[in-house]
């Protein structure tokens, strides 16, 4: 091989291993339940999922989301968002012509749309189900990948002080009570509740009370009235887009349940048990109803 060919070889292989040292130091790469590996800072985010979009808003990112998914009015971001174009939120009804024309650098979606958007050639960061812990990595990830670290870790640092504060809370409250009362938690109908592996009952079991579904086998039970009636709940949470405190009271054989009989009957927001950081407005409002001023 005569110098020349040579010396082009040698240009090649230096120019590459260039490239290829820049992309290490300045690619970021999330592993665990998700495997990333993106140019820092994504400039075009379509973000499906509410919680990320949320989080997003939480970090100052708002000018780089083209699109977004589901959009609460409730949402503290409401009147931000309510200008980006949606294209869809639940698995069923994304609109992946629409998404695709948005041509996004990075997609945030739920856990079960992963598929159908990685055959589309799309970067994803999938979302799924949280506890507490969770959310915190989930604000740190979100905060590593737009280029956030140091505001993730001043959300992150305020979130562990919340808990803190809770924590110490009924660590005092125990110490007068020695018990911790019975919750039964409702979400959208009679008996759908949430079980170890949810972030709700995360919540409860922080708040300091005791979860009368943390032992089924599954995260989301199903829970029959008998087996609801028998355990007695002390409390009784119910989302608000379930049954009213006084549409519970008429239940059949409820009357004599404790948290009948006191009107321990609470309404929860339905935020608080959603996988942002203001779920922890939900573990402060949990600790008051366990345990009120006496």
């Amino acid at each position: 091989m005569d110098k020349k060919n040579w010396l082009w070889i040698s240009i090649f292989v230096v120019c590459a291993f260039g490239i290829s040292f820049v992309l290490s130091k300045t690619a970021k790469r999330i592993t665990g339940e998700r495997d990333i590996y993106l140019s820092p800072c994504p400039i075009r985010i379509v973000s499906i999922d509410y919680y990320s979009t949320e989080i997003l808003c939480d970090l100052g990112v708002v000018d780089k989301i083209v699109a977004i998914g589901k959009l609460k009015k409730e949402s503290p971001y409401y009147q931000i968002l309510k200008s980006k174009p949606p294209v869809g939120g639940d698995m069923t009804n994304v609109n992946l012509e629409l998404l695709l024309g948005f041509k996004p650098d990075l997609v945030f979606c739920w856990k079960g749309q992963s598929d159908i958007l990685k055959e589309r050639g799309l970067n994803i960061f999938p979302v799924g189900t949280y506890d507490v812990e969770g959310i915190m990595k989930l604000v740190k990830d979100i905060g590593a990948i737009v280029g956030k670290e140091k505001e993730a870790k001043k959300i992150v640092s305020n979130m562990q002080t919340r808990i803190n504060v809770v924590a110490e809370f009924i660590l005092q409250k125990l110490k007068k009570i020695k018990s911790r009362p019975l919750v039964y938690f409702e979400a959208h109908s009679l008996g759908k509740s949430r079980s170890s592996g949810s972030l709700t009952h995360d919540l409860i079991t922080r708040a300091g009370g005791i979860n009368i579904a943390g032992s089924e086998p599954v995260a989301f039970p199903l829970l029959s009235q008998e087996f609801i009636i028998t355990k007695n709940p002390d409390v009784i949470i119910v989302e608000d887009y379930g049954a009213t405190p006084e549409e519970i009271k008429k239940r059949d054989g409820w009357k004599n349940i404790k948290a009948v009989k006191n009107n321990r009957i609470f309404v929860s927001p339905g935020y608080f048990t959603g996988y942002t950081p203001r779920c922890l407005d939900g573990l402060e409002q949990y600790a008051k109803w366990f345990y009120p001023e006496q």
